[in-house]
């Protein structure tokens, strides 16, 4: 499960929950609306449905924010991109529950144990499974193997791709969009925060 809250803020946004599940991405707020309400200059909060039950996306503009949710493979996962300033200002205390900088270590696997394998598929067949659709081993690809080894699900590369996808949209300098890992990396670029689109078991986002 995901959800999302937009708390409210008096010049620009009313309160704003969304919430989707795997077989349920609605095209509206839990309330049925598709904004953040109505403002003498227009809605800074928008919901907009690209693929019915398979890709929305929420732009809060007033935070500088994007969000693409989707659902491929039988999973949800989402794309965001945020101003470093917004995904900065919360500390660990607060629990926002958005991973920022990296998997706490308690929750990484280690390399030399290998990927836990719940499946047949081998990280060589899983390599060329993503080759097809990531042709650029960069963090995108590296996703991509990771989940269809550890899954045994040949069509979880569609998220990987799905998320590539999202930064194309999400980018301007096409130059920086692919992201290579390194140890310790945060993947923070400039004024805004590039996120994976990772598969989602249970999220909740607050702005």
């Amino acid at each position: 499960m995901l959800t999302i809250i937009f708390k409210n803020m008096k010049e620009c946004v009313d309160e704003k929950v969304y919430q989707a599940e795997t077989d349920n991405l609605p095209a509206a707020f839990i309330d049925g609306s598709v904004n953040g309400g109505e403002r003498p200059g227009g809605s800074s909060l928008t919901l907009h449905e690209h693929t019915p039950g398979r890709h929305v996306e929420i732009r809060a503009a007033y935070i500088g924010t994007t969000i693409s949710v989707r659902q491929a493979a039988g999973r949800l996962s989402f794309s965001i991109r945020v101003a470093e300033e917004v995904a900065s200002s919360f500390t660990e205390e607060q629990d926002l529950q958005l991973c920022v900088f990296g998997c706490p270590a308690a929750q990484r696997i280690p390399r030399s144990h290998g990927w836990p394998r719940l499946g047949n598929i081998t990280r060589e067949k899983a390599r060329l499974l993503c080759r097809k659709k990531l042709p650029v081993e960069d963090a995108y690809f590296q996703s991509c193997v990771f989940d269809v080894v550890t899954s045994g699900n040949a069509d979880l590369t569609q998220p990987a791709h799905d998320a590539l996808e999202d930064g194309k949209a999400f980018r301007l300098d096409a130059q920086k969009l692919h992201i290579f890992q390194t140890e310790g990396a945060s993947f923070l670029h400039s004024s805004s925060l590039w996120l994976l689109a990772p598969v989602v078991s249970w999220l909740q986002l607050h702005f």
